[in-house]
């Protein structure tokens, strides 16, 4: 069990509880609240309901439970790129999942629990196992609550290389739903809302580089939604593209505000594919 204390000054008399709402995201508030968070006001501990004035010093006193490992040991650490107090940004390889299975246990999380030496860890942008490319990483539960929804504080953008020529940008927005029994997804009238805004780089008769910045974050939505336009992405057999040794799909680029030091934090990498 590992003990965290958070400290801030109340800027404006309201409610405890609803400070902490305003103060922390909602998973995070909700996280206090079940494991039965200490909260001191000036030193003294206060009920959640009482009336607080401004400036105020909050004390948040939190214990993170160990988490049992259920995984093997990762046999070689991630390629970081980037490292804060508080946050990774991790290059991953392709056909590496993200998180582990029990039919597949060899992922990137067991890869930054072997190199952090904890699993209090939180992965902001999952990727799919064939796709590579910037992960960022919180490494705490507190950490990861300041960025989220991720898609209202990162900015990401992809690179890949898709089938045939694509002239003009434009934005894709329409729902995407899971194929019964089997890892497929599809553009569908239900699913979820799916966003995605597409640049063309570059093109020729056969083949097209497109940036992608998404607004969502659905499992395939770009692979989904370049199939959909009838440009597959190279390299994906799983929605018709030509054979290749990886698939063309990269996170080349991450930008946030470092919430504790206020700092825009941006990287970005050249595809190797």
């Amino acid at each position: 069990m590992k003990e965290n204390e958070l400290e801030f000054k109340v800027e404006k008399k309201d409610i405890l509880s609803e400070i902490l709402k305003k103060r922390f995201s909602k998973r995070f508030y909700r996280f206090l609240k079940s494991s039965n968070a200490n909260v001191m006001v000036n030193g003294e501990a206060v009920k959640w309901y009482k009336i607080v004035d401004e400036e105020s010093i909050v004390k948040v006193i939190f214990v993170t439970p160990e988490k049992e490992i259920l995984w093997p040991k990762a046999n070689k650490l991630p390629k970081i790129m980037l490292e804060t107090d508080h946050y990774l940004i991790i290059n991953k390889e392709p056909n590496l999942l993200t998180i582990p299975t029990k039919g597949n246990p060899e992922s990137l999380y067991q890869q930054i629990v072997a190199y952090l030496g904890n699993q209090d860890i939180h992965i902001l942008n999952r990727l799919d196992k064939e796709t590579s490319g910037l992960v960022l990483v919180a490494k705490d539960r507190y950490a990861a609550s300041l960025l989220e929804p991720t898609h209202k504080h990162i900015i990401r953008k992809y690179l890949c290389k898709v089938e045939g020529k694509v002239v003009d940008s434009g934005t894709i927005s329409n729902y995407i739903d899971k194929e019964e029994n089997s890892n497929r997804r599809y553009v569908s009238s239900s699913g979820k809302l799916a966003i995605s805004h597409y640049k063309v780089l570059s093109y020729s008769d056969e083949e097209s580089l497109l940036e992608f910045v998404l607004d969502t974050g659905r499992t395939h939505q770009i692979r989904v939604h370049t199939k959909h336009m009838g440009h597959p992405i190279i390299g994906d057999k799983l929605y018709g593209g030509k054979e290749n040794p990886v698939l063309c799909l990269t996170s080349y680029s991450i930008s946030f505000i470092d919430p504790f030091s206020l700092k825009e934090i941006h990287y970005s990498i050249e595809k190797e594919w």
